[in-house]
C-alpha cells in the first residue's frame, strides 16, 4: 500500500538523514574565544563584585532554557556537566543564571522578516486560565469564560519564535 500512495521514489537514506537532523541542535563554543576579553570589558568600571560569566555565556544557557524548556535548577545541572567536558567553563548556580538571563532581550522573531527562502512553521494552540473559578461556578452559572486561547508559531529550522 505504501508504494501507491507515494512513498515508491522517495530516497529513504536521504529522507531518513533530514528526520536525524530535525533533533540536531548547533551548540557552539565560539563564547570562549572572548570570554577573558569580554569579561574583562564588562567588569571595568564596575563597583562590588565582578562578573565571573561573559553575557554571550548567558545568552547560550538562556537558548538552551527557551529550546529545551529546562527549569533553572536542571540547567545549573546541565552547566556542571558541562564544565566536565570544557574544563575552561566554571560552573554557576541556578539563581545566577536566572537573575543574569531574565535581564536579557532575547530577539527570537527575526527570521521571517529577514529570510527570503521558504520558511517552515509549526503552528500549536493551548488555553490559558485567566480566572480562578471552580467546577461548581459553572455548573450552576452556566460560566464558560475565564480562557483566553493562546497561538505559537515556530521556525521548525532555527527553532525560534516567528511572531510578533
Amino acid at each position: 500500500m505504501q508504494g501507491d500512495s507515494g512513498f515508491k521514489g522517495r530516497n529513504w537514506p536521504e529522507y531518513n538523514e533530514s528526520l536525524v537532523k530535525r533533533g540536531e541542535m548547533y551548540l557552539t563554543f565560539d563564547f570562549l574565544e572572548n570570554w577573558d576579553k569580554d569579561l574583562e570589558q564588562l567588569n571595568r568600571g564596575k563597583l562590588g563584585r565582578k562578573y565571573a560569566y561573559p553575557w554571550s555565556f548567558i545568552e547560550l544557557l538562556m537558548l538552551i532554557h527557551i529550546i529545551f524548556h529546562l527549569p533553572y535548577r536542571q540547567l545549573e545541572g546541565f552547566v556542571r556537566k558541562l564544565s566536565e567536558l570544557v574544563p575552561r567553563i566554571k560552573a554557576t548556580d541556578y539563581s545566577n543564571i536566572w537573575r543574569r538571563g531574565t535581564k536579557l532581550k532575547l530577539s527570537l522573531s527575526d527570521t521571517i522578516i529577514s529570510s527570503n527562502e521558504p520558511v517552515v512553521i509549526a503552528i500549536d494552540s493551548t488555553g490559558i486560565k485567566v480566572t480562578n473559578r471552580e467546577k461548581w461556578m459553572r455548573e450552576k452559572w452556566r460560566v464558560y469564560r475565564g480562557w483566553i486561547k493562546v497561538h505559537l508559531a515556530v521556525d521548525v529550522k532555527n527553532q525560534t519564535n516567528c511572531c510578533h
